[in-house]
């Protein structure tokens, strides 16, 4: 009776030792999965702030030079 129960429970341990693997496996794998996805929504929303603030820069150095431009006609 002992041995039957000793092979049961190593079977059960083993079968629950594959499952916990197997297990972590999965989740390791949709843990690289996700973190692929955030990394490239960062690089998609740094490379549309660069792009706005290149627009803001050049609208302040028009704004700049036309400041410069009436202080320069107005000191004439």
């Amino acid at each position: 009776m002992g041995y039957l129960w000793r092979v049961r429970l190593s079977s059960f341990l083993a079968g629950a030792a594959t499952a916990s693997a197997a297990g972590f496996f999965l989740l390791y794998k949709d843990h690289l999965v996700a973190r692929a996805a955030i990394a490239q929504q960062v690089e998609d929303v740094k490379r549309i702030s660069e792009k706005h603030y290149e627009t803001l820069n050049h609208r302040i150095i028009a704004m700049e030079k036309r400041e410069e431009s009436a202080n320069k006609e107005a000191s004439d």
